[in-house]
């Protein structure tokens, strides 16, 4: 029933640099929205972060924290663990000692559909956290669970090897077997979006004149009144 599953596939390094360069808002547009987690799960203390890595899964059945440490046995440099800790917030399952050693180890980022502890560590060691809040203890290290299995966390089912996208608004799953398909577009309209930006600087103009004006407004059925 409990396993923890040691070697995954994962994104290629190349195609994670791609995902890092594109646009935050165009992934979200090139994934459905039932590949956004609850955007209840924020980074720590509202952190201004930015995330990219592929995901190690972790499966937590109670109130305990040992399959996070185990996670930090088969995690690797660039992962972002995944804590799958069913919402709750009565009890951490990630804080400062585990914030230490994913550092030490390279891991890019921790999601964590749960709660944390021990915030100033986390925050002075600097390794990004998203969760839903903070709680001030945490249970037992003795109950099974599993890493590196499907799990649901924040309402977006997340596969080992996702692509884990992290910022500001919120964190978003890029399925692993569609990413090659969704950056070819992600990328395409990051393009275009960069380049109107650079012409709303240069001629010091606004959407509002770009999309069409007063007309693009009325063609949608509103009465514009001069």
């Amino acid at each position: 029933m409990y396993k923890v599953v040691a070697t995954i596939e994962r994104p290629s390094p190349s195609l994670i640099a791609r995902f890092k360069a594109a646009m935050r808002e165009v992934v979200t547009e090139n994934v459905t929205r039932s590949q956004i987690m609850d955007p209840a799960i924020k980074p720590l203390n509202g952190r201004d972060w930015s995330i990219v890595g592929p995901a190690v899964t972790v499966k937590i059945e109670s109130f305990d924290h040992l399959m996070s440490i185990a996670a930090l046995g088969v995690a690797q440099p660039g992962d972002v663990i995944v804590i799958a800790a069913n919402g709750h917030l009565n009890s951490s399952v990630w804080g400062g000692g585990l914030t230490l050693s994913a550092m030490n180890i390279g891991v890019e980022a921790v999601v964590v559909d749960g709660a944390v502890m021990d915030a100033r560590a986390i925050l002075a060691r600097g390794l990004p956290v998203w969760c839903r809040g903070g709680y001030p203890a945490h249970g037992t290290w003795e109950q099974p669970g599993s890493v590196n299995v499907p799990v649901a966390a924040g309402g977006v089912q997340v596969n080992p090897g996702d692509i884990i996208c992290g910022d500001l608004d919120g964190v978003i799953v890029v399925p692993r077997l569609e990413a090659e398909r969704i950056i070819l577009a992600v990328e395409e309209k990051t393009a275009r979006i960069r380049e109107m930006g650079k012409m709303l600087t240069a001629e010091k103009s606004t959407l509002f004149e770009k999309r069409g004006g007063k007309e693009m407004v009325k063609s949608k059925g509103v009465e514009w009144i001069d």
